[in-house]
């Protein structure tokens, strides 16, 4: 096995991941990340409710997917409105600005951010499902907290996140 591979193969059951965090407005479960991939990508699981965003950002290192198990979702990428729904995927590069936002009650999703190591954030400044409740507002950080966070990763934060009136 060579250091570019995953160290050995892993399962995990449905509802669970390796960290899970209160995060936005909505549960982000770690389905894999750079520890188990080598640094090769992070695959997350999100189950968000209407209205959740993401700020408008840049990753300057990581290219991005979406891909919609249920629900609907609009991702804005480059200047692109891009609306998904169960079984749609769509691609944002390095280098280009994007975000998304759930249109529908709720929505779950795959995002794989590659290469990995973004998911660390995560987990760092979200809460633990474990010990705590779902909370009744958003957990993020400060947004002058966050731009830092953010820029230690290699992303920018350039916008607010997206309204659905903005849509």
């Amino acid at each position: 096995m060579t250091a570019a591979t995953a160290t050995k193969p892993y399962r995990i059951a449905a509802g669970q991941g390796l960290a899970d965090v209160w995060w936005k407005t909505g549960r982000l479960t770690v389905k894999a990340g750079a520890n188990e991939t080598c640094g090769s990508f992070a695959q997350l699981e999100t189950d968000d409710p209407r209205g959740t965003a993401t700020p408008m950002h840049v990753h300057h290192n990581d290219d991005e997917t979406f891909y919609v198990l249920d629900g609907e979702v609009t991702v804005l990428v480059g200047g692109e409105r891009i609306d998904l729904g169960p079984g749609d995927y769509a691609f944002a590069p390095r280098g280009i600005v994007h975000a998304y936002i759930v249109r529908s009650e709720r929505a779950r999703m795959l995002t794989t951010i590659s290469p990995g190591g973004l998911e660390e954030l995560f987990i760092e400044c979200g809460l633990p499902v474990a010990d705590h409740d779902q909370p009744t507002e958003e957990v993020m950080p400060p947004i002058p907290e966050l731009i830092r966070l953010f820029g230690s990763h290699g992303c920018d934060v350039v916008g607010p996140p997206p309204t659905l009136a903005d849509l």
